[in-house]
């Protein structure tokens, strides 16, 4: 009998220590930003503008902007994933220089060589800077067009709460953080533990723009299943595509071709 209790207390203590260990630890697991600026060859090699944005509470952060080539042309506001950086994304911006529109690439705190460390308010506060900074450009809320992959789809469903935009595209969007931790750590109190709760469920009612919304439906980081209950949230005009065989990364399926579709005809 005391043999049971002492396997009882230890692994009691020994869940414990687990709780504690997540909890300290948890940003670790969540963000993954790579080391070092934004190189000189990206810089030599495009004509985009590293642009400096301040931003409350974190300092001063570099974007990459590529101005649009004329007063009427959307500016697409890209939003990227926890484990890469803007300037890693050579294959997007590429094509929207060849659609004839402009881009503003945000990066966050901690990533590309910007000061901080990455957390959901001020990932969401540099969200927020940038999309000023358009407006302090001169680009009308009409023709911007948030874009948010992955993690940034989180970004890209709150600055859609807050401000204004032509439209919206989400690519490989979750729930919310809770709704992943629950599926990832289901033996853990996850909605107790969670530092960054990324709530775009309840976000996203608040959305009136047009959503345009990419899902893999053989995605196993993020199921589309998540995207989609996303997507039941938005009470506006909306479209789903599941990208049969696509997994997270969906550049090399036909998703361009369904951006480029929707910026075309969000274009003022």
């Amino acid at each position: 009998m005391k043999f049971l209790l002492w396997i009882i207390i230890g692994a009691a203590g020994l869940y414990l220590v687990a709780l504690l260990f997540v909890y300290l630890a948890q940003r670790s697991f969540m963000y993954f930003p790579p080391k070092g600026g934004i190189p000189d060859w990206f810089l030599s090699e495009h004509s985009e503008q590293v642009l400096p944005i301040e931003v409350q509470g974190v300092g001063t952060l570099k974007s990459i902007y590529m101005p649009p080539p004329d007063d009427s042309a959307p500016v697409v506001m890209f939003m990227h994933g926890n484990g890469s950086t803007a300037y890693e994304h050579t294959v997007h911006l590429e094509a929207f220089r060849q659609w004839g529109i402009g881009y503003l690439a945000v990066e966050y705190p901690g990533y590309a060589g910007n000061p901080g460390k990455p957390n959901e308010r001020d990932i969401l506060r540099t969200s927020l800077a940038n999309y000023d900074a358009l407006l302090e450009k001169g680009i009308n809320p009409e023709r911007i067009i948030l874009h948010g992959d992955s993690l940034g789809a989180a970004s890209a469903v709150h600055v859609a709460s807050e401000r204004q935009a032509a439209g919206l595209i989400l690519s490989a969007p979750f729930l919310s953080m809770q709704a992943m931790a629950r599926k990832q750590m289901p033996w853990f109190p996850t909605s107790l533990l969670l530092k960054d709760k990324y709530r775009s469920d309840l976000r996203i009612p608040f959305v009136d723009e047009p959503l345009l919304m990419l899902h893999g439906d053989a995605d196993t980081l993020i199921p589309y299943t998540q995207g989609k209950a996303l997507f039941d949230l938005h009470h506006g005009d909306k479209t789903f595509v599941l990208i049969k065989g696509g997994g997270h990364q969906l550049w090399n399926t036909d998703m361009p071709e369904h951006i480029r579709e929707f910026v075309a005809a969000a274009r003022p």
